[in-house]
């Protein structure tokens, strides 16, 4: 077959000529060479096979175009190349062949069986080559058809679910919709009833002007105008005006649409009626504030109660005893009015508003101050202090004398949980930008119902108290911008810890 090697070398030296020998496909004259660039190299190198068919191995050449048929399939369809149009270029390179071919046969006189046997083979190889691309478009279009059916599924099954989000939000809240100059474009059912107005008299509604209630300020609502031109979701309550002028708190959460470009184009509202929530809690509020004030007041009435008792008591004693008598009765009397005087000068602490001084100053200088001043009576009481604190402690900005009261309070306490001598330890460190203090002692303790009630006004477990040290004392630290931390166990001892920023900033008027 030297005639086949010989026609089968020709056809790969001319691979690039012959296609450029490939017609147009028809009524596709303008647009043909677009394909036709797309896919001149893949045509070039189906001639080189073809080539290699008649001038080698032909089931190499097979191997070969089938390799080559699902790659250009693939590639077809990836630039959109519709199967005609692919299987026109194949059947084009049979035309272009053949017509070298028969030239070659007229020119050397090849024998009719030789020329036959050529044509067969070169036909053979070009109907391999459409098969494998029509089989690969069937594959991609089944694939494609069955993808689509996925597709289409998930799409119906989330259409439903769309719908089903709809129907809550239409049925479980107060709902609206607003374009992007916050005029109303939807609204529910409930937003009418909330409202007042009919859904025709809301459509194309400036959404902020119709329900402007005053309440909010200007920055209040440039604040949310803002965060919805960005993109973000907002949350929080809204004062409302309805038709009628009554006002409405609303719990609304705002939802901005945003388009390709991330700009916002519309936004929902989704709102709860709070209205009656609130009122609710300001009538609990009012009561409990109610209820405090009746029982401090009966507190307080119980507590100088019972020294006026004993001083009208003790007047009348006065001109009915003798003189030493009488002298001892007016150093009762004036003990119970030193009495009710302390009750109600602690009470002034509560007061507002009075001034305080705050400054900085060195809270651990004031705790071994307090220590040395209170170091006698400890002995007495034989009771051990001992203060610990780390190296450099900074400075506190408070109420020095306040927080050295507290310091006060809090040993004394300690002592009187001490009836039979033990030990107090304080401490002093820092930890982010906080001073930590604390007071601890190994006395009786405290029950956990005892613990809990710890600071309310009046109540003590001393038989001499008034139940109003600790409750300035946790009045002084919350206007310092701290807090007061109880650990105590029965009959194991009681710890107090006190967390004070180191620049507090004073709740009440200060005067620096």
């Amino acid at each position: 077959m030297e005639s086949c090697r010989i026609l089968g070398t020709k056809i790969k030296e001319n691979s690039k000529q012959l296609v450029d020998k490939l017609t147009p496909i028809e009524n596709l004259e303008t647009d043909f060479s677009i394909y036709k660039t797309k896919v001149s190299h893949w045509m070039d190198i189906l001639f080189q096979y073809l080539g290699e068919g008649l001038s080698d191995n032909i089931q190499t050449a097979e191997e070969k175009i089938k390799r080559w048929a699902d790659a250009f399939g693939q590639r077809s369809s990836d630039m959109e190349i519709p199967l005609d149009y692919a299987l026109h270029f194949i059947f084009e390179s049979r035309v272009v062949v053949s017509a070298l071919l028969q030239k070659e046969f007229e020119t050397y006189s090849t024998k009719a069986d030789r020329a036959v046997a050529v044509s067969n083979r070169l036909n053979l190889l070009i109907d391999l080559a459409a098969r494998s691309i029509v089989t690969h478009y069937t594959t991609f279009m089944h694939n494609t058809k069955k993808a689509l059916q996925h597709t289409n599924r998930n799409l119906d099954i989330s259409i439903l679910e769309l719908n089903n989000i709809r129907t809550a939000l239409f049925e479980g809240t107060i709902f609206s919709v607003t374009d992007k100059n916050d005029r109303i474009i939807q609204v529910n059912d409930h937003f009418c009833e909330l409202t007042q107005y009919t859904r025709e008299e809301l459509i194309g509604q400036d959404h902020g002007s119709i329900f402007y209630s005053g309440v909010h300020t200007d920055s209040f609502v440039h604040h949310i105008q803002q965060e919805i031109k960005a993109g973000r979701v907002w949350n929080g309550e809204i004062c409302n005006k309805a038709k009628d002028g009554s006002l409405f708190l609303v719990d609304t959460t705002i939802v901005p649409f945003l388009d390709p470009e991330g700009v916002a184009y519309q936004h929902i509202s989704i709102q709860y009626d709070v209205t009656e929530k609130k009122k609710t809690e300001e009538i609990l509020l009012k009561s409990e504030k109610v209820s405090l004030i009746g029982d401090l007041a009966a507190g307080i009435a119980h507590e100088i109660r019972n020294p006026l008792t004993s001083i009208a008591g003790l007047v009348q004693l006065i001109n009915e005893s003798d003189h030493e008598k009488s002298i001892f009765f007016k150093d009762i009397i004036l003990t119970e009015i030193n009495r009710i005087n302390f009750i109600v000068s602690e009470l002034m602490v509560l007061a507002k508003p009075h001034a305080v001084y705050f400054s900085w100053f060195n809270i651990v200088d004031s705790i071994q101050n307090v220590i040395d001043l209170m170091q006698p009576e400890a002995n007495l009481r034989n009771v051990i202090i001992s203060f610990e604190r780390e190296k450099d402690v900074p400075l506190l900005y408070g109420e020095k004398n306040q927080l050295t009261q507290v310091i006060i309070n809090m040993i004394k306490n300690a002592m009187e949980a001490l009836p039979d001598g033990g030990e107090i330890s304080l401490a002093a460190t820092s930890v982010d930008g906080h001073v930590f203090l604390s007071v601890k002692d190994n006395g009786v303790g405290m029950t956990d119902e005892q613990k809990k009630r710890i600071g309310e006004p009046f109540y003590t477990t001393k038989y001499n108290g008034t139940g109003l040290g600790l409750m300035i004392c946790f009045k002084i630290i919350q206007n310092h911008g701290g807090s007061i931390v109880v650990d105590s166990k029965l009959n194991e001892g009681t710890t107090f810890v006190i967390k004070l920023p180191e620049h507090a900033v004073a709740a009440i008027d200060s005067v620096h």
